[in-house]
């Protein structure tokens, strides 16, 4: 048995959006910011995730997630990597399926 699974704690970036599939089912996207500070460097690093929700929750996380909100995601996460068009360099995008979400106020 393996198990691939992420757990996040962001922010919504935008609001969540209702997008439909190439085979006519509907799904959400929330984009999520996690900032990350290392205590040794006084850095923060901020990565990026596109956050898919699928089945009932579609119309919920629609109609909840709002710009800024803090959201708990815990899903399996999709890793692809990519030369960029823009500037030639390699590039990663992570998506993850949600499995549950929440927004936490």
């Amino acid at each position: 048995m393996n198990i691939h699974q992420i757990v996040l704690l962001g922010r919504a970036t935008r609001d969540s959006e209702e997008l439909t599939s190439k085979d006519e089912k509907k799904y959400a996207k929330i984009c999520l910011a996690v900032n990350d500070f290392n205590s040794k460097t006084k850095e923060e690093r901020t990565t990026f995730y596109d956050v898919l929700v699928f089945g009932n929750s579609v119309d919920s996380a629609v109609e909840k997630v709002k710009k800024g909100d803090p959201v708990m995601v815990t899903g399996r996460p999709e890793v692809e990597a990519f030369i960029s068009k823009k500037d030639n360099e390699p590039k990663v995008s992570i998506t993850v399926l949600s499995e549950s979400w929440k927004v936490i106020k």
